[in-house]
């Protein structure tokens, strides 16, 4: 058994599935992360369209259902006016009224919209969105990132155990094809 030619055999082979493991991990682990916005840019789109019809933010929140973001896994909603003050938010952080970055409220007052992952405290992820209304007022929605963090190192478990068990797979078929052609080389 020639080790040298098994190697040579498999290594390219090996980096091939390597390779197609490597972008099914990254092309399903982007789709879960982009999906789990889908819920807070439709309460960010509702929001301000009653907003710019004339809505009082604040009776876009229902304060009775505050959300503990550590713990839950609902969307909340957030709404600020035009200098970054607080209007109305069903959503806090151990106990505390939720407090968005200024940086965040002043990039969504620039560019209108924005959409990122935002970490207030070890422990919790959060997926947020936020838009500004035609009246000035900015609203933002969000949720944890938990399932979907969870869903996420699951699929990295599945991916890896189907790339070790094609690496074997294809050294056993490597071993056997050299073991084959020395076989009938000799006859």
């Amino acid at each position: 058994m020639n080790y040298l030619t098994i190697f040579k055999n498999w290594v390219p082979y090996a980096a091939i599935i390597t390779l197609l493991c490597g972008i099914i991990f990254i092309t399903t682990q982007q789709s879960f992360r982009s999906t789990a916005d889908d819920p807070q840019y439709q309460l960010i789109e509702d929001g301000t369209v009653a907003i710019n019809n004339g809505a009082n933010p604040k009776s876009l929140v229902n304060p009775a259902q505050s959300i503990e973001i550590s713990k839950s896994l609902a969307p909340f909603i957030v709404i600020y006016d035009s200098g970054g003050n607080l209007i109305a938010a069903n959503a806090n952080l151990d106990g505390k009224a939720l407090t968005i970055p200024k940086g965040v409220l002043n990039y969504i007052e620039k560019h209108g919209k924005d959409a990122a992952t935002w970490q207030p405290r070890p422990g919790v992820r959060l997926a947020m969105v936020g838009m500004k209304s035609d009246a000035g007022k900015i609203v933002i929605a969000g949720r944890s990132l938990r399932k979907v963090e969870e869903r996420i190192a699951r699929l990295g478990e599945q991916v890896l155990f189907g790339w070790g068990c094609s690496l074997i797979g294809l050294l056993i078929v490597v071993v056997f094809q050299d073991w084959m052609t020395k076989k009938y080389s000799r006859d």
